[in-house]
């Protein structure tokens, strides 16, 4: 279910438009949404044993949005690899327009050590099912 925000005074730059560096925050709200619909709510992402960190954020800007704008984010898996996922995100106006699109590297860790690991299997099968692991490079 895509994700939406309400853009507010808070959210905007002195030209009246939707700071740049605000649609990483969306898209982390949409991750968060995403986790928690699948089941891997709160810290730790349930009882998986694995955390989640950005490894890498790519925006490419397309269209502006402005106060009282609502925008919906959706986003899907493009690709899952051993310790790694990437994710594709999509941010619309109310009117259908793309405002950004782009995709984010996610790297699975321990939660204590912080260090690389695994993809859990709950995971994998939620997201990408054991035909993914057949995808890794």
């Amino acid at each position: 279910m895509p994700t939406t925000q309400k853009i507010r005074y808070s959210d905007c730059d002195p030209l009246g438009i939707v700071f740049n560096g605000n649609y990483a925050r969306y898209w982390d709200d949409a991750l968060t949404d995403w986790f928690e619909e699948a089941g891997f709510g709160g810290t730790g992402l349930g009882d998986t044993g694995a955390d989640v960190v950005a490894a890498r954020l790519e925006i490419d800007f397309k269209a502006s949005a402005v106060l009282g704008d609502v925008l919906e984010t959706s986003l899907d898996v493009e690709k899952i690899g051993n310790t790694s996922m990437s994710v594709g995100f999509t941010t619309r106006r109310g009117d259908g327009t793309v405002v950004v699109e782009g995709r984010e590297i996610l790297v699975f860790v321990d939660p204590e050590e912080f260090s690389p690991i695994e993809i859990p299997d709950q995971i994998r099968a939620a997201f990408g099912g054991e035909s993914a692991r057949s995808a890794v490079r």
